[in-house]
């Protein structure tokens, strides 16, 4: 008897932290979206806006590679250049969900916006 109790109270030990960070991991607050200046009116986007928000970067590298590596120019427009065309400040547009998402994209070193 005195080992199944061991064995339970042993399990018991193992699970409690295991609950304890499953429900802190559910019960955390999630940070809000932050606010992003409004595309310009009339304007449609490459990508639904899910999509856009979390595939923006999978887009942008298969351009980079098919412009820098393939050297296929031109076409409609599908770079940095249409997304500055509706979305005018960076500040206001990418800074903001960057800076939320601590990321720190290295592009505008060298590309301007």
């Amino acid at each position: 008897m005195s080992r199944r109790r061991n064995i339970a109270l042993a399990l018991v030990a193992l699970a409690v932290p295991l609950l304890f960070a499953m429900v802190g991991f559910a019960a955390r607050p999630r940070r809000p979206t932050p606010w992003l200046e409004a595309a310009r009116v009339q304007s449609r986007c490459l990508l639904p806006r899910e999509r856009m928000r979390y595939e923006h970067m999978v887009h942008l590298k298969a351009l980079r590679d098919r412009v820098v590596r393939d050297g296929v120019r031109g076409g409609p427009p599908e770079g940095l250049s249409a997304c500055q065309s509706c979305h005018a400040r960076r500040a206001q547009f990418c800074d903001r969900c960057h800076a939320q998402a601590g990321v720190t994209p290295d592009c505008f070193a060298c590309h301007a916006y």
